[in-house]
């Protein structure tokens, strides 16, 4: 269970709005409760690791981790502790073979609860192979912590949906340059070091709307 001194930073104070974005969303998704264990994941999840549903909910969340299990604990503690994980991992498909995932992790609050989301935003069947996911992590330096504009927010709940940066120009009318700098301006102001943890930021803090 989560120690009694990790809160998280925000709380989702309307479940509504995360829920539509989480089940709609073409990335794959998590979310585990304070014992690890899967509370909810979303229809993406489910495809890319064609794990049934109903055997991922209720399961310890790290059962399909290769690689660095000695590190489970301390990967955890981190979680718990600072609300906030994000790196890469080797995860087994349910068809035995082995994927390599690069994922982030935020604490927040849903419905009164202290939960873990789980982003997954690449995945590849060798370090240098087809990426399997459409989107792709990119870096951005870190910045402080401030409120995005509605352009921003609309960029975002796009990268969320699992929309690649053409397809979010083509549907704002805008370039492909300025959407690349707008998801870079979200991620300075929210500190998110790649894709993945801007979703897990944005989705987890209550920043974007449905």
């Amino acid at each position: 269970m989560p120690h009694d001194n990790a809160k998280p930073s925000h709380t989702n104070g309307s479940a509504g709005p995360f829920w539509s974005l989480f089940d709609q969303s073409r990335i794959p998704m998590a979310l585990i409760d304070g014992e690890r264990r899967y509370v909810k994941v979303n229809d993406a999840m489910v495809e890319l690791y064609d794990y049934p549903r109903a055997e991922l909910l209720g399961s310890i969340s790290d059962r399909m981790v290769v690689d660095g299990r000695d590190l489970i604990d301390t990967r955890w503690e981190r979680l718990v502790r600072t609300n906030q994980l994000y790196g890469e991992r080797v995860v087994e498909h349910a068809n035995g073979s082995q994927l390599h995932v690069s994922y982030a992790a935020h604490g927040t609050t849903v419905d009164g609860r202290w939960m873990a989301l789980i982003v997954t935003l690449s995945a590849r069947p060798q370090p240098d192979g087809p990426e399997l996911i459409v989107t792709v992590p990119v870096e951005s330096p870190r910045g402080a912590e401030s409120k995005l504009t509605a352009r921003e927010r609309e960029v975002v709940r796009l990268v969320a949906l699992g929309s690649n940066t053409r397809a979010i120009a083509a549907e704002l009318s805008l370039s492909p340059d300025t959407i690349r700098s707008h998801v870079r301006n979200a991620m300075a102001k929210t500190g998110a070091r790649t894709r993945a943890h801007l979703v897990a930021l944005v989705l987890a803090d209550g920043l974007i709307q449905d």
